[in-house]
């Protein structure tokens, strides 16, 4: 399947909800899936990388920014300020907004008892903004499927936030490609593959 198609089945996919999360088992096949996908996109994209990946391969040169995209290295210094201009931003103009990865969120704010919450509310808040200018945020997240059909983080066990107007998509990696697999419609369904490098 060319490229072309693949991103704009994925755009009308994220375009569905305001909210998505994509599930993932390993960082690089997330990573990966960016790179390949954001720079189709021509609407501004802001970039929150908290686990440094992405910004990674940017600073190495592995990976140009695109120009519709700004990408922020949230720190406990500059969280709120970050999410202060994203927030304004995409309740003005319809914009794409990448939280990567829920867990670096987490990590950023481990010694606050009550990270949990503050996460959630922050993520409504997003979600909330993005509705006034049609905006869409993703949410990656490293995680598992445990036996009571539930998603938690890797390492913490916490369990990913849940909405029922939220996509689910789940990557994995097969034979060198990204099988990207829509889990919103009962069985899961196999969007598309893409070749991976790493």
């Amino acid at each position: 399947m060319q490229m072309a198609q693949d991103n704009l089945q994925i755009k009308d996919v994220f375009e569905q909800n305001t909210l998505n999360v994509i599930f993932y088992d390993n960082s690089f096949t997330k990573t990966t899936f960016f790179v390949n996908t954001l720079p189709k996109w021509n609407i501004p994209i802001f970039y929150l990388d908290f686990d440094l990946l992405y910004s990674g391969y940017v600073k190495s040169g592995q990976t140009p920014l695109s120009k519709n995209t700004t990408l922020f290295c949230p720190n406990t210094g500059n969280l709120h300020k970050n999410l202060k201009v994203v927030i304004d931003k995409i309740s003005k103009m319809k914009s794409l907004v990448i939280i990567d990865s829920l867990n670096g969120f987490f990590n950023l704010l481990d010694d606050r008892k009550d990270s949990g919450k503050i996460i959630n509310s922050f993520i409504m808040l997003l979600a909330s903004s993005a509705k006034n200018a049609d905006s869409i945020v993703v949410i990656g997240s490293l995680s598992k499927l445990i036996e009571e059909k539930e998603w938690v983080l890797y390492n913490t066990g916490r369990r990913v936030i849940e909405n029922k107007h939220m996509t689910k998509i789940y990557l994995t990696k097969s034979n060198g490609n990204i099988i990207v697999k829509n889990l919103n419609s009962g069985k899961s369904k196999r969007l598309f593959s893409l070749n991976s490098r790493n």
